[in-house]
């Protein structure tokens, strides 16, 4: 199964630089003599989506042999030197982002009276207050309080676990009542180029941090790869809008197979986050008892 996995999501690289080439240039010509809905446009949806997989396979192995690099400068000394107070600044500069996006989403969502979309935007915005009070939460050192900081993760657990539930809402809102969202000229590209962003920066640095001990940096990655995937979800129905023609059945069965992926990977990232924090509190509390 591995040599299976490893043949399909590593090819050769000429075979791989091929299917990327082939897979976007269909997309580019389904788009352009307007073949949404025949055969060839589904088929360019699935190759294109594989390209996208292959993209952020090969951007994860050039950032990590980056990584490798950088590790050897004196850039990454004075790094390891002021590491926490870099990661809190960077943590609360994407936050900012998040927040300015949101609001935008939110403004987007009034322009167009578009209650769903207001909805997501609300919704989004928590995400990033969610996130606003972990980084209030760094201090002097990360991980020095473990019992407060998996007080945190479980916190952050259960509120990720509840707005599932209102996620899910949505989703159903947008399949039975047909929503649909259009952007105004070029703005859905540059939407999409962020939305992309996100979603490959999450992946990133939840594989990135996954060996890290700091309960407030795993919620924190957590919460990101959360507000990701509900930007890639309003991105396709907006996607869908745009150069779907229409089609509501497409953007019903569309909504529906990223609605349910993105539920079923929160509720489990959410379960995983109770577990754990409840599994280390425990042990705390036993060592504190024999102590």
């Amino acid at each position: 199964m591995k040599k299976i996995l490893s043949k399909l999501f590593v090819p050769n690289k000429i075979i791989g630089f091929t299917i990327f080439n082939v897979a976007f240039g269909l997309l580019i010509y389904v788009f352009s003599f307007h073949l949404e809905d025949t055969p060839l446009a589904y088929i360019s949806y699935l190759l294109s989506t594989y390209a996208l997989i292959l993209f952020c396979i090969w951007f994860y192995k050039i950032c990590e042999f980056s990584n490798q690099a950088i590790k050897k400068s004196k850039s990454y000394e004075m790094y390891k030197k002021h590491e926490l107070l870099i990661t809190k600044f960077s943590l609360a500069f994407a936050t900012l982002l998040h927040f300015i996006y949101g609001i935008f989403k939110l403004g987007t969502g009034i322009y167009y009276m578009s209650w769903w979309f207001i909805t997501f935007a609300i919704y989004y915005l928590i995400l990033c207050l969610m996130k606003l009070s972990i980084v209030k939460d760094i201090k002097n050192e990360v991980g020095k309080n473990l019992k407060k900081e998996y007080k945190k993760l479980k916190l952050t657990g259960i509120i990720l676990l509840f707005l599932n539930l209102i996620l899910s809402g949505i989703i159903v809102l947008i399949i039975k009542q047909n929503q649909e969202m259009t952007y105004a000229g070029f703005i859905i590209y540059i939407v999409a180029m962020y939305d992309f962003y996100l979603i490959i920066s999450a992946i990133i640095n939840v594989i990135k941090y996954r060996k890290n001990k700091s309960p407030l940096l795993a919620s924190s990655k957590c919460i990101n790869l959360t507000v990701a995937m509900i930007s890639m979800i309003s991105l396709e129905v907006a996607m869908i809008s745009e150069f779907g023609a229409n089609d509501s059945e497409f953007k019903m069965l569309m909504t529906s197979i990223m609605g349910f992926v993105v539920c079923l990977i929160n509720t489990s990232m959410s379960v995983y986050m109770i577990v754990r924090a409840n599994k280390k509190l425990n042990e705390l509390e036993t060592r504190t008892c024999v102590i």
